[in-house]
This record gives C-alpha cells, sequence and structure tokens, in this order.
C-alpha cells in the first residue's frame, strides 16, 4: 500500500468518511469532518503505524490527506523504522 492509500485510509477512518469519497487532496478546510477529535486520532494512527512519536512541529503540520503521506514516508525511511 502506498503511503497516499494509507495516508487516505487513516484520514477517512477518523473523520468517518467512506474512503471511496475522499479525494487525495483533502485536507482540513475541504473536510468538514476534520475537527480536532479527527485530528488527534490521525496523530494517534500515523504513530501507531510508524512506531514513533510525533513532534509538535509534526502535529501542527498535518493539515491534509498529502501531509500524512508524507509522515508515514519519512519514517518508513527512517533508519530506525519498524
Amino acid at each position: 500500500m502506498s503511503s497516499l492509500d494509507e495516508a487516505r485510509k487513516i484520514v477517512a477512518e477518523a473523520t468517518r468518511t467512506p474512503i471511496e469519497t475522499l479525494p487525495h487532496d483533502a485536507d482540513v478546510l475541504s473536510l468538514s469532518a476534520w475537527d480536532s477529535i479527527a485530528h488527534v486520532n490521525i496523530i494517534l494512527a500515523i504513530e501507531a503505524r510508524t512506531g514513533h512519536q510525533l513532534t509538535a512541529e509534526s502535529i501542527v503540520g498535518i493539515h491534509s490527506v498529502e501531509t500524512v503521506a508524507q509522515l508515514l514516508s519519512e519514517a518508513s525511511r527512517s533508519p530506525d523504522a519498524p
């Protein structure tokens, strides 16, 4: 599964949006279901999948499916990735 597909799955689950209706370019502004609770669930899902705790800077930078995919991709390239 690509990082973008995995990111779409994470965001879809966190926002309770059917994945087939979630665009690849969905973001905080275009997805009304992306509220503070969904954001926390996205953070937890990323941390669970990567095995790493996100930094405050990373958390603040999460604003779209693409930024979630970036974090997942970076974690998979990390030398200490699980």
